[in-house]
């Protein structure tokens, strides 16, 4: 049997929750209860006036159970802002629900999608793309990291698929990732069966510095979604959960993640190379980003649509910054946020080579985009 809904409420909206919610089993806890008296619920419903007492309840919560389901309320007089969102810690669903007086229908739908996702009708589907070129010797990364997002989407996103895209690699690399995808369930817990596998793989059969695979995700994979992620294992999922959950609330078409100030085992070089980079490139970027190198994405299906005719493969790894130039061209509202990372070694980056040369190219190629 499910466990019940625990509720906490300052009950200053004066929500009548017996009625709104008399479909569920429910417990109203107060701001102070014990974790042993909610740690059976199904999900938790955090209702309080001032988001940074949401926000604070909310991670208390998580620190103890971090998959634990939140549903936000809130309200236009004073909502949730981006910067509260992203205080958030956990990798649980998480939904934000804008309460309007007597607006019973809506709560149901979010306590809904979170308690049962697979038939939700809201229901998203998200594509992780990982590029991958001449992995072989430090494979056992990419494993580990397709793992742990597959426990992710099985256990939170539900409908999620994962694609390794093989940047042309010459090593073993190919034969790797299909033996992986061989050796992976496929199946998932959908109630769309006519979605992707889980996982699966894809070769570009030439190199293209990783802009190729990013434009073969975006021509050829459906999704509402797009994580775009390096495959080396060196991020972290609650950071990747906490940029999903932002793009899922609408303000923002896209968020990167930055690791400048946040990156373990990194050299004194890489850092001053990192700052040069960020001074070269800052009139290129959206207001508010200083960093557009870090391997961590995530869009909206509109924003890789209206970006994708605009994106040149010929640019390799500097069609991240191109991203960027064009996201800034085009309006769309970008957000940047702190990730932690792990510096790998083994990186295909030769940064002055690349990226000084292409900043010229993406001056004269697009900086007549609207």
């Amino acid at each position: 049997m499910q466990g019940p809904i625990a509720i906490f409420s300052d009950n200053d909206r004066a929500i009548d929750y017996p009625n709104v919610i008399c479909f569920y089993q429910y417990i109203q806890c107060e701001d102070t209860e014990a974790a042993s008296v909610y740690e059976n619920a199904c999900c938790c419903l955090i209702d309080y006036r001032e988001p940074g007492q949401a926000v604070r309840k909310a991670n208390q919560i998580r620190s103890q159970f971090p998959q634990m389901p939140l549903l936000l309320v809130t309200d236009v007089t004073i909502p949730f802002s981006d910067q509260h969102m992203v205080q958030i810690t956990g990798v649980g669903r998480l939904r934000l629900l804008f309460w309007q007086a007597n607006d019973t229908e809506e709560m149901l739908s979010e306590i809904q999608s979170l308690l049962y996702p697979e038939y939700s009708t809201k229901s998203q589907h998200i594509a992780f793309i990982l590029s991958v070129y001449n992995e072989e010797q430090r494979f056992v990364h990419v494993k580990t990291f397709a793992e742990r997002l597959q426990a992710f989407i099985r256990s939170h996103i539900i409908e999620g698929s994962i694609y390794l895209i093989d940047d042309g690699s010459h090593d073993g690399t190919n034969a790797l990732i299909k033996a992986l995808e061989a050796a992976t369930d496929l199946s998932v817990n959908r109630i769309n069966q006519n979605l992707s596998p889980l996982l699966q793989t894809r070769e570009l059969g030439r190199n293209t510095r990783k802009a190729g695979t990013y434009l073969e995700g975006m021509r050829t994979i459906g999704a509402d979604y797009y994580v775009f992620v390096d495959a080396d294992d060196s991020f972290f999922i609650e950071d990747i959960a906490r940029m999903i959950n932002v793009v899922q609330q609408g303000y923002y078409d896209v968020v990167i993640g930055t690791k400048d100030m946040t990156a373990e085992n990194r050299s004194l070089l890489r850092s001053v190379v990192s700052f040069g980079k960020r001074v070269i490139s800052r009139p290129f970027l959206p207001t508010g980003v200083v960093d557009s190198q870090t391997g961590l994405k995530v869009m909206s299906s509109v924003a890789v649509k209206r970006m994708f005719p605009h994106l040149k493969e010929q640019l390799g790894l500097a069609l991240d910054l191109e991203m960027m130039f064009i996201a800034k061209r085009l309006q769309l509202r970008v957000l940047q946020l702190p990730v932690k990372c792990i510096d790998r070694d083994g990186s295909h980056i030769h940064v002055w080579k690349d990226f000084l040369r292409s900043i010229i190219d993406i001056w004269r190629l697009d900086r007549r985009v609207r």
